[in-house]
């Protein structure tokens, strides 16, 4: 259809060049830290480019930032080809990069690293501006407006369409929109609206929250300054808005005070659990949201189904978390927290609670939970064995993946609602708790399932 839009958006590719070294104590150590699959990366980007390079209906790829594994240089090297290959496929590819694609000396994002042996040693390095020349021929080719000092670019994707690439990286210092790209923003929005154009846009900080605790532990790993750029973006004229960054499947809504709205779709890293990518459809009246998960990856995962594997991954990881806050505190404040946006400092005026808590969890079911709790009548009997730790592993799983399952109807929902209630009558007394447990609790139902819409598919009114 002449009016249709169609496009694909892949984010998060974080690419570890294989160069880099994918053997010996010091990879194991890398990869103890993150639960993303760095060894397969180009396996599993080269099978995305394969399955979007079999559809000839559609032509345009959206990237959405974190390209690289902290922007080492042989990784952007070891990606360009790739993506030169969707546009030898007739793709037309669009990349906005991020703050893992380059590196700011004695930044707390890390340096682009290599393996060798035993050691992990810094691999070349790449700066912010040298960005722009590598990635140049994937969207900027095409712009029909740069903003220089963010990247900021706009481009005509067919009649009738614009896209906003909004790069967010800034300084590092804020992860957002200054003023003067904001004015920029305002000014692109003007001239499409002046062409007939529909516009929206892509950013890869979360411009709506994906989850409701996340900006309550991550807050840094939003766009800064969300709440008034989100309304603003609304008001403006934005409905639609593709970020990445949290990893997260999730579709967040914003009704502004003057009744226009805002859509954040978040999509998860193609390397890392649940690894989807999305396909989008504009048609004259709808928008029309899919997601397509691959299973299938010409690598080898230690011999393990690629999706068992990357669920493993993602567990190892999160039991690392619970592992460290109970049994090797120093590691778990000076470099598991930070991953989290909480300082050393902070972590540690936090231990005895935290390190109490964690080893309370790898010992307790839920129904000793309930027990200690007196609320062992809401545990059903269905659930009573299960582990606590391995409960809120498979919780905090659920919100990666979206669509999250523990409706009010369920045995998980009516044990943890008793449960939080029963805290907070026993902790309401005290003042500085009250707050606190108040927020958790009206926030749990958002955790343990999800509010429409739903995470993975949708239609939208355009």
């Amino acid at each position: 259809m002449a009016n249709e839009l169609n496009f694909y958006l892949i984010t998060d590719l974080h690419h570890y060049a294989k160069s880099l070294g994918t053997n010996g104590k010091g990879f194991e150590r890398a990869l103890a830290g993150d639960q993303k699959c760095l060894k397969q990366t180009g396996a599993i980007i080269d099978a995305y480019i394969d399955r979007i390079s079999e559809d000839s209906e559609t032509d345009i790829v959206l990237v959405d930032g974190d390209v690289s594994c902290n922007g080492a240089r042989e990784s952007h090297l070891d990606l360009i080809p790739r993506l030169r290959r969707l546009k030898d496929n007739g793709k037309r590819v669009f990349v906005i990069t991020a703050t893992h694609d380059y590196y700011v000396e004695g930044n707390e994002v890390g340096e682009g690293y290599k393996c060798v042996g035993d050691e992990i040693l810094p691999a070349t390095q790449t700066t912010r501006d040298e960005l722009v020349d590598l990635y140049f021929e994937f969207g900027m080719n095409e712009a029909l407006s740069i903003h220089k000092e963010s990247h900021c670019y706009s481009v005509k994707l067919k009649d009738g369409y614009r896209l906003l690439c909004l790069n967010d990286d800034g300084d590092r210092i804020f992860c957002g929109f200054y003023e003067d790209t904001l004015r920029w923003i305002d000014e692109e929005i003007d001239k499409a609206r002046e062409a007939g154009d529909y516009i929206f846009a892509i950013t890869h900080h979360p411009v709506l929250p994906p989850s409701p605790i996340y900006p309550i532990i991550s807050e840094r790993d939003m766009l800064g300054d969300w709440e008034r750029t989100a309304k603003h973006l609304a008001d403006k004229g934005i409905k639609f808005i593709f970020t990445g960054h949290a990893h997260m499947m999730n579709i967040a809504r914003l009704v502004t005070e003057k009744g226009n709205e805002l859509y954040d779709i978040n999509t998860s890293s193609l390397v890392g659990y649940p690894s989807v990518m999305r396909k989008v459809v504009f048609d004259e009246k709808e928008v029309h949201v899919s997601s397509i998960r691959l299973k299938d990856f010409d690598d080898d995962f230690d011999g393990m189904d690629p999706t068992d594997y990357m669920k493993m991954r993602f567990d190892a990881f999160l039991n690392r978390v619970f592992d460290t806050v109970a049994f090797d505190y120093d590691t778990f404040a000076n470099e598991v927290a930070p991953s989290f946006s909480v300082t050393p400092e902070r972590a540690y005026k936090l231990k005895f609670p935290l390190n109490f808590l964690g080893k309370k969890l790898h010992s307790l079911t839920l129904k000793k939970a309930g027990r200690l709790l007196c609320v062992s009548r809401a545990v059903a009997p269905e659930i009573a064995d299960r582990n606590v730790k391995d409960f809120a592993i498979e919780v905090v799983r659920n919100v990666f993946y979206g669509d999250e399952p523990y409706t009010p109807d369920t045995a998980e929902y009516k044990a943890c609602k008793a449960a939080f209630e029963r805290i907070f009558k026993i902790a309401k007394p005290v003042k500085k708790l009250r707050e606190p447990l108040e927020l958790a609790n009206s926030l749990l139902d958002g955790v343990l399932y999800n509010a429409p819409p739903a995470d993975w598919e949708g239609t939208f009114l355009k």
